[in-house]
């Protein structure tokens, strides 16, 4: 004996449906990212007028994505960052270089170690502007003195 629906159950059953597939909707489209437009950025980090190879590079920022980077064996960097690739967006960044287990100076290939003041305080809070490529040259010291490297209060101005 076939059963009948009274009409008004369909249209809660359209409503209800369409506010499911609103909600999934909605869901997925939340968490999209910012658009920036991204600036490519490369260098080459020296340690005492020698390339330097696995040094690891962040562009550290409070208000933009960081941008990271290994060097090559001889020296050369490209940045990226994780959520948007090559590049990274124009704005100021605190620039910390560090040594990773597997630094070495490329001339000589003998493992090197990068002063840690480099990666805690940071060498120099740069300004990137999106008006084309940027190449850099960090010159560090195993030596630094005083002035070498970023304050610690300078690290606001990132």
């Amino acid at each position: 004996m076939p059963t009948s629906h009274p009409a008004s159950c369909i249209p809660a059953f359209t409503n209800t449906a369409a506010a499911f597939l609103l909600l999934i909707t909605a869901i997925g489209c939340g968490d999209s990212l910012p658009s920036y437009e991204m600036v490519p950025v490369s260098g080459v980090v020296n340690l005492d007028g020698s390339p330097v190879a696995n040094a690891s590079l962040v562009f550290y920022s409070e208000t933009l994505p960081r941008a990271f980077a290994t060097t090559d064996n001889s020296g050369t960097f490209k940045l990226e960052t994780p959520q948007y690739g090559e590049g990274i967006a124009a704005g100021n960044y605190l620039v910390q270089i560090q040594s990773t287990d597997q630094t070495t100076d490329s001339q000589s290939g003998k493992s090197v170690s990068i002063p840690i003041v480099y990666g805690e305080n940071g060498i120099e809070v740069i300004s990137i502007s999106n008006d084309g490529e940027k190449t850099y040259t960090f010159d560090l010291k195993s030596r630094p003195k005083n002035g070498d490297y970023v304050s610690e209060n300078s690290m606001a101005e990132a």
